[in-house]
């Protein structure tokens, strides 16, 4: 088998003195003799070896394990095998490789991607269904959900991808700045505005006692990163307005959604204007609101993952004690999110981690056997608890093990709850020209629009529905 990877520095492990006194720890390939140093983006041509692409885990741990897999997979099948591990773009590579007639057998990604379902639609992945089929009950069915694409070719709805973890967008928030305040988490409204409101009037109090360098809310703004269009969408979501309907169908145009949109944008720009978001949250790029949040330049952040309490969950040593208690007392994931503007309780967005299987590999077959070896318990429980919490396990029985149930875990605690309660796929799952819409930045211009060109918010929602309408109707031509 042959494993090949690059290191790479990656902040989850920790951050700089400068941000908020965080360790910085490097990331290193893993321990492995079989590893090079590579990242070819093309598929290695050997006969009779089945190619997998993975996507390298943001922790050595997660690499290793899944070498480990490969290997036991290996000796125990005796069909040779190559992985890949790949950082970077390795959707765009997919794309790529799948146009070129040059694909891999296995591509397996970590984080959302617009690419999975645009091929799904185009008929150029493999239906998956038998695999999943003799185990369907022991997926957490909204995880089932989010990989239940329609292909246009044959006008029906399959699964074509594995989800082999899910992730959800969450909120965290500074504790110790509600207890300077005699305040706790009870104090927390439920409702929509009264949430936000809340987080307001403790930016408020905080600058009345002179701490001044704080503000509520670390929520990314710009366009042009992949956070920010999340984070509008969960604003979207929390003013009750639909994009789709369950059977795809756009209905962002009817007057109950659009208004919706408006005010969501209404209510971002305002908080913006207001100086209750980061002035920088409009130039961010993905990782800024990390650090900024660490740094304690916000009361809360919104975020996919458990990346940034991960950053604190360091080695216990005498050494890392600081980092200890941030993470066990002063970083709080709340669970659940508020409730929506017309009281509904809150569908929380989940991701899945995918392993996807080109439709145009000719060991299809041997693919399946491989994803059925992964889809054992056994060792897709191995493989979730070595990306220490990075995606939760699609299956709820891998949630009742000792790293999932620890006690002194709160966050973990936090997204057992989420995952056991009001969850959706995202929109592309409903209708692939979300990717599309996703990929131009459709939402998130409009913002940009309200905020920088000082237009309307009803004209920037109605500009927004005009080229959400033309790019869903290519997708029906």
């Amino acid at each position: 088998m042959k494993i090949r990877a690059i290191p790479i520095l990656f902040f989850l492990l920790g951050l700089g003195a400068g941000l908020a006194n965080c360790s910085v720890s490097e990331v290193h390939p893993p321990n492995d003799s079989a590893i090079v140093d590579s990242e070819a983006d093309s598929r290695v041509k050997e006969e009779n070896s089945l190619v997998i692409w993975w996507q390298q885990a943001f922790v050595s741990e997660g690499n290793e394990e899944i070498a480990r897999l490969v290997r036991e997979w290996e000796q125990s099948s005796g069909i040779k095998t190559t992985l890949q591990l790949k950082t970077e773009s390795i959707d765009r590579q997919l794309e790529s490789a799948i146009a070129r007639g040059n694909s891999p057998d296995l591509v397996a990604l970590f984080d959302l991607s617009e690419i999975i379902p645009k091929l799904a639609w185009e008929g150029e992945l493999a239906d998956v269904f038998d695999v999943i089929e003799p185990i369907r009950d022991s997926f957490n069915p909204g995880t089932l959900d989010s990989v239940n694409y329609l292909n246009n070719t044959t006008g029906q709805r399959s699964f074509y991808a594995i989800p082999t973890g899910m992730g959800t967008y969450n909120i965290h928030y500074w504790k110790p700045y509600l207890d300077r305040l005699g305040l706790d988490a009870g104090d927390i409204p439920r409702d929509w505005q009264g949430f936000w409101k809340f987080w307001q009037e403790v930016r408020d109090r905080l600058h009345q006692r002179g701490e001044t360098d704080i503000t509520s809310f670390c929520i990314t703004l710009n366009k042009d990163s992949d956070d920010g269009p999340e984070a509008f969408l969960q604003f979207l979501h929390g003013h009750n307005a639909n994009l789709f309907d369950r059977d795809g169908k756009l209905v962002i145009d009817r007057q109950e959604n659009r208004q919706g949109l408006i005010n969501a944008l209404s209510q971002l720009a305002d908080l913006y204007r207001d100086g209750y978001i980061h002035p920088g949250a409009m130039e961010w790029g993905n990782p800024d609101n990390n650090f900024q949040f660490l740094d304690r330049q916000c009361l809360l952040v919104t975020n996919g993952s458990l990346s940034i309490p991960a950053t604190q969950k360091l080695p216990d040593t005498p050494y890392t004690q600081k980092e200890k208690n941030r993470y066990i007392n002063e970083i709080v994931t709340l669970s659940p999110w508020p409730n929506t503007v017309n009281g509904n309780p809150f569908k929380v967005f989940v991701g899945p981690s995918w392993i996807v299987a080109p439709a145009d590999s000719d060991r299809t077959e041997t693919a399946k056997q491989f994803l059925a070896y992964l889809l054992q318990p056994k060792n897709l429980q191995r493989l979730t608890e070595q990306l220490k919490g990075r995606s939760l396990p699609p299956m709820p029985e891998l949630l009742n093990t000792p790293f999932w149930m620890n006690s002194e875990d709160p966050h973990f605690a936090a997204l057992r709850v989420i995952s056991a309660g009001n969850i959706q796929p995202y929109p592309d799952t409903l209708n692939p020209a979300y990717a599309e819409v996703s990929k131009q930045r459709i939402l998130t211009t409009a913002l940009e629009r309200v905020i920088r060109d000082n237009i309307s918010p009803e004209s920037a929602a109605d500009e927004a529905i005009a080229q959400m309408q033309e790019i869903v109707g290519q997708y029906q031509e």
